[in-house]
């Protein structure tokens, strides 16, 4: 075989996968829609979880026909999930592990697709910061823009910033929670919101993220941060999506590194929003 009809099958071949993905794609833009409309008590348990198995069961028959794609078994932890929801009760459903789990395909998806044979990059619009704890006068210079992501109970947050600290509850003081997901607390004489952005039925975190942003501080509970970014415009506004009918202060959820980031507005629950 030589190298003209190998780059030829190979084409051939991306075309088929290209076609395939849009379908793809399509199916998981469903599975989203769902379990958002789960989250707002927009449809029964009942019926989520019989749309989702049939759109579940129509990905799986896809991904079967590809070695190249990546999360056919995080595909069938998610059916796994499913069914074992459908045994317990309602109070006892996880809605950030659905949204976990799903967003792990979709990953491990675009993971391989980057190496496929001669499929181009897209060009970045973001870059990814150093891991210093503090950014340096040059990064700003260059970056009208910052952020840092953070995990909190399997689910990314993303947030603006100048600069940041990483503390534990022990370096606050009078701490107190004003509603499940708010607290307010004092550091270094000045009194901050900290914010529970993804509360189960547990206690916040011991560990604290402070950012500086507009000479305000603002506080966030997290279990890992993750990667930092920059840029020159607030792309990742331009990139958000509101699920209607979403009521938190946020500005969307939008795609970073294979995942699915909640883009949160900073709160002063001292100030007048």
């Amino acid at each position: 075989m030589d190298d003209k009809t190998t780059q030829n099958e190979l084409l051939a071949y991306r075309s088929y996968l290209e076609n395939n993905i849009q379908y793809i794609n399509e199916i998981h833009n469903k599975i989203e829609r769902l379990i958002i409309k789960l989250e707002k008590q927009h449809i029964s348990v009942k019926e989520c979880f019989a749309q989702l198995e049939n759109e579940i069961n129509l990905l799986l028959k896809v991904y079967s026909h590809f070695t190249s794609l990546g999360g056919y078994n995080y595909c069938l932890k998610l059916k796994a999930l499913i069914d074992s929801y459908q045994q317990v009760t309602n109070t006892e459903i996880q809605l950030s592990a659905l949204y976990y789990i799903h967003s792990k395909i979709l990953s491990l998806q675009e993971e391989q697709l980057q190496y496929f044979p001669d499929m181009t990059q897209k060009q970045a619009l973001y870059d990814e910061l150093s891991h210093t704890k503090k950014i340096t006068e040059d990064d700003i210079h260059d970056y009208s823009y910052t952020w840092i992501t953070f995990k909190r109970n399997a689910m990314w947050f993303v947030v603006l910033f100048d600069t940041y600290q990483l503390v534990n509850t022990n370096d606050l003081s009078d701490i107190k929670a004003l509603s499940q997901n708010y607290y307010q607390a004092t550091f270094n004489n000045t009194t901050i919101t900290i914010r529970d952005p993804l509360r189960l039925d547990e206690q916040p975190s011991a560990t604290v993220l402070l950012v500086n942003y507009h000479n305000g501080i603002y506080g966030y509970f997290y279990d890992s941060i993750g990667r930092k970014l920059g840029a020159r415009t607030n792309i990742l506004q331009q990139m958000a999506q509101l699920p209607k009918g979403y009521s938190l202060p946020l500005y969307g959820r939008v795609r970073l590194f294979g995942d699915s980031y909640m883009y949160l507005k900073h709160i002063d629950i001292n100030k007048p929003r």
